[in-house]
């Protein structure tokens, strides 16, 4: 097992406290998290894999084949989901390109029903990964991940409570609960 398949693990395993039953991917691309969710929540109702970009969504659809997915094509800026309809909301490698984070958050926040949780997740940590994108051109040249603490401050700010913390070189992981 490589490194991220590990962190991937790992993001899955802390990113709710109890098994979900409805599971929102945001951002989720050919679907990175998708196999390890099925595995560490089979009881999951319902899966909903969310990307911008519909050749992403294609990709996933042929890797993964299982009833309990739908695949989405929308922006993370403004979901078409219904408030209080998730028990977890992922949001793996995405948040360095929301154009509004704090917009982001309190979408992401708002699909959730009350003791839900909102897990923020990324292979590096902010400071590496930020001194990353600074070095390169193009879309993502001004896109940063806000440290940890800051993030937590974010999501307090967006109505969510409960916010763990743990940041290090190679790991980021933000886990907050709405009240």
């Amino acid at each position: 097992m490589d490194g991220a398949e590990a962190k991937v693990r790992r993001f899955i395993a802390q990113s709710s406290i109890r098994t979900p039953c409805r599971v929102l991917d945001v951002g989720c691309g050919t679907g990175l998290l998708l196999a390890e969710i099925l595995r560490q929540w089979p009881e999951a109702e319902c899966i909903v894999e969310l990307d911008f970009a519909l050749e992403m969504l294609r990709q996933n659809s042929l890797k993964f084949r299982d009833r309990r997915v739908a695949r989405l094509c929308a922006d993370a800026m403004r979901l078409p989901l219904a408030a209080g309809s998730f028990d977890v909301v992922l949001c793996f490698g995405i948040l360095p390109h929301l154009p509004d984070q704090k917009a982001a958050l309190e979408q992401l926040i708002g699909v959730l029903r009350p003791g839900g949780a909102l897990a923020v997740g990324h292979l590096a940590g902010s400071r590496e990964l930020n001194a990353f994108h600074s070095t390169l051109e193009g879309p993502v040249a001004g896109d940063f991940l806000p440290p940890g603490e800051v993030l937590s401050e974010m999501l307090k700010q967006a109505g969510a409570a409960r916010v763990e913390v743990e940041e290090d070189p190679g790991w980021y992981f933000v886990r907050a609960e709405k009240a």
